[in-house]
């Protein structure tokens, strides 16, 4: 038999999604929604909710139902310290929790990673199971992409490797090898919603559809807990913004219900491309 898998339930419907997923693969799934942040929806699995700083019960669920696979999953803004209201094993934590928030987004998701592995848990990436939600190579619906952007492209995944060092965002918008918007904590959608702004209030003058979106992980960035993703949110952003199209990392982004992202980008007069990630 297949190992069973929990999913660490963070908002949006990505949870969802992959837990469909993994049951399709033959997995036994449970989840774990965080209280105040996960959809009602999981409840339609085998759950339990938690606080986010409830690490002393979330160890004990999975231990006692056998579960040594865990995927985080879901959209989660990083906490304050003073929102986690750790219950005891939190609290017997306490010294390397300090430690996570020390840093960077990426260092905290490595010190995450770290108290699970510690517990003897594999934390394991949606990919592993659901590859069908990445990104594949190329177009992705009937718009192909426009040749005349190649050196656009290049030169967005050129400034979001640059920018990995600095640990920002993981997507931008540029324009005739122009950077407009370079995504921070606000997340890509908001990030869009801000070049749609900037284009009324015409601090970025142009005519017509133009530009793109790309979007891909930073360098050494830990897919299994944090995957770029993007939905249809992000469709709607970057057709408001008068982009011309969404170019993402094939393999390396997940796409919330691929084929209806692709039909809408399209009828939105988006092309949707899957451009090949770098090798290391």
């Amino acid at each position: 038999m297949k190992p069973k898998v929990a999913f660490i339930c963070g908002g949006g419907q990505f949870p969802l999604v992959a837990a469909r997923a993994a049951q399709q693969a033959g997995r036994e799934v449970f989840l774990l929604g965080l209280r105040g942040i996960a959809s009602r929806d999981i409840e339609q699995f085998p759950h339990v909710w938690l606080g986010i700083g409830q690490l002393g019960q979330g160890f004990r669920e999975l231990t006692s139902r056998g579960i040594r696979e865990i995927c985080l999953i879901g959209g989660l803004g990083r906490p304050e310290f003073s929102d986690l209201r750790l219950d005891w094993g939190g609290v017997r934590r306490l010294p390397e929790i300090v430690k996570i928030f020390g840093g960077g987004d990426d260092h905290v998701l490595k010190g995450v990673i770290g108290l699970f592995e510690h517990e003897g848990f594999a934390i394991v990436g949606v990919d592993s199971f659901a590859p069908e939600l990445l990104a594949c190579e190329g177009a992705m619906n009937g718009l192909p992409f426009p040749g005349a952007l190649a050196a656009d492209l290049e030169f967005g995944r050129k400034c979001l490797a640059d920018l990995s060092a600095y640990d920002c965002g993981q997507a931008l918008v540029v324009a005739g090898r122009r950077i407009i918007a370079i995504e921070a904590v606000e997340g890509t959608d908001a990030m869009l919603d801000r070049v749609a702004h900037l284009r009324e209030q015409g601090r970025w003058r142009a005519r017509g559809a133009t530009g793109m979106l790309v979007k891909g992980p930073k360098s050494g960035q830990d897919l299994r807990v944090d995957m770029p993703a993007i939905g249809p949110q992000t469709v709607a952003s970057a057709a408001r913004a008068g982009l011309r199209g969404l170019a993402v990392a094939a393999g390396r982004v997940l796409i919330l219900e691929r084929a209806a992202i692709a039909a809408s980008a399209e009828q939105s007069g988006l092309f949707l491309h899957g451009f090949a990630p770098e090798t290391p």
